[in-house]
């Protein structure tokens, strides 16, 4: 039935479209490109280790300020317990918090902040401004070889 096969007939159909199926135009998809697979991978184990020590850093934070500070009874002891209420003054953590914090870090990391844009935009000006007095410059010396052409 016209050469094509029972799939794009298929989609012909639910589509409406009355055009000849042609396999050379249609464009592959390709979602993953092997050759960036290693990358993705060691990009996950080291955003992975880093998730894992920053939250190890910040239980040993919770050690400083809760454990050893709880002799004193602050006002500061107080108020981060209170922001910080673990269970029996212990903090844990485990794959699950890992997981969620590298992934946080992740896409923090991956976000455009605006101070990028105004260093691009501080660039371009003294660039500009730098071709303007180039531009000056060359100007100047065509009007002294042609005011020295004329004798003046």
């Amino acid at each position: 039935r016209g050469g094509r096969p029972a799939r794009a007939r298929r989609a012909a159909r639910l589509c409406g479209a009355q055009q000849r199926w042609a396999p050379a135009a249609l464009p592959r998809m390709q979602i993953v490109k092997p050759g960036r697979l290693l990358d993705g991978v060691v990009f996950t184990f080291i955003l992975l280790f880093i998730g894992g020590f920053g939250l190890f850093l910040c239980g040993q934070l919770y050690h400083i300020a809760v454990a050893q500070e709880a002799k004193k009874a602050s006002l500061a002891w107080t108020i981060f317990h209170k922001v910080f209420p673990f269970p029996e003054k212990k903090y844990e953590f485990n794959l699950t918090h890992v997981l969620l914090f590298s992934l946080l870090s992740g896409m923090m990391s991956m976000m455009h902040h605006p101070a990028q844009d105004t260093i691009e935009q501080e660039h371009l000006k003294s660039a500009k401004k730098a071709a303007k007095k180039e531009a000056a410059k060359q100007l100047e010396k065509k009007e002294k070889k042609a005011k020295a052409a004329r004798g003046e």
